[in-house]
């Protein structure tokens, strides 16, 4: 959006994943807590003069509103005009959040860093409460676009709403935090992924060295490509990818808390899970199970299986 000319849309991509990867390669855990201190600074002052300009641009909170019913209505009800904010999308997608901790190693990778449990008691409060910043003013952000640039492609909306509507050195700051928030999300994703790797891989120390960093590569390739074909889509893929991870829940869930540990059928009915909710995405079966949304039906029907397997486990380990 920046420079228009200087490169196709792949040839930016391809270079911030190579930037991603080097930053990470170089900098370790401290560089994902340096990228988080810029982008959380910047982007939280950025949004919300964004959101200060957009609202006076629009007349008021009031205003906006007004306009927005006037223009399409649908948008200030659920389920909304793509009928999609339904409550089994909204209870679904709570599950996916309240699964966050769980199953995203690079959130709690920021959280078990603290030098004590009282930070990082602090720092989980201060997650939450920094994410609420974050997404107040984009609020304000979203009612100035249904105004002004209702219908365009998300890209488009973006680009004119962050960037040309604004004064310069505000779209320079949003660049610089957007690009921070980025090299963020990925290193640390990069982080968890290598640590994770090399605590299963076992053997000589540099075969697992290379072996983490080809999958850390194959990794930047898959995330190079879904920034290719679904730009303007990536909202709901990181809402769908959250709702894929969280089926894995129960199963974390019952390695950690259960005496026995987790035994192999609950690795399989988290499997089967796991494939039954990329083929219905992929249209390939329905998308619904006795009138249930499918990851809200597999998510009810792992997390019965996980209760159940640990019931079991119990009754089998208690003295006749």
């Amino acid at each position: 959006a920046v420079f228009p000319d200087a490169l196709p849309d792949w040839g930016w991509s391809v270079g911030i994943v190579c930037v991603m990867l080097l930053y990470s390669e170089i900098g370790g855990l401290r560089a994902i807590i340096y990228s988080d201190a810029m982008q959380a600074v910047i982007l939280l002052i950025a949004l919300w003069i964004i959101a200060m300009s957009c609202l006076y641009a629009g007349g008021g909170i009031r205003e906006l509103i007004e306009n927005v019913r006037t223009t399409n209505e649908p948008l200030l009800s659920v389920p909304g005009p793509k009928g999609l904010f339904t409550v089994q999308f909204l209870v679904a997608t709570l599950y996916a959040i309240i699964m966050i901790p769980v199953t995203q190693p690079q959130v709690v990778t920021r959280l078990m860093i603290m030098k004590s449990t009282r930070k990082m008691g602090r720092m989980a409060v201060a997650l939450g409460v920094f994410t609420f910043l974050i997404l107040i003013p984009t609020v304000v952000i979203g009612l100035y676009g249904a105004v002004y640039y209702g219908g365009v492609p998300a890209s488009e909306f973006l680009s004119k709403v962050l960037l040309f509507d604004q004064w310069e050195p505000v779209a320079a700051l949003v660049v610089i935090g957007l690009l921070a928030a980025a090299i963020s999300t990925a290193d640390s994703q990069i982080f968890a992924l290598g640590t994770e790797l090399r605590s299963l891989l076992k053997g000589d120390e540099k075969k697992v060295l290379l072996w983490t960093r080809l999958s850390i590569l194959a990794f930047g390739l898959g995330a190079l490509a879904f920034s290719i074909v679904s730009g303007n889509q990536l909202v709901l893929l990181a809402r769908m990818s959250f709702a894929g991870t969280a089926l894995m829940g129960p199963m974390i869930l019952v390695g950690i808390f259960s005496e026995r540990g987790a035994g192999r059928s609950i690795v399989v009915v988290t499997s089967i899970a796991l494939v039954l909710f990329l083929l219905s995405l992929t249209g390939i079966i329905s998308g619904s199970v006795l009138g249930l949304r499918m990851e809200l039906a597999l998510a009810m029907a792992v997390g019965a299986y996980a209760l159940a397997s640990i019931g079991w486990t119990r009754f089998m380990s208690t003295p006749a």
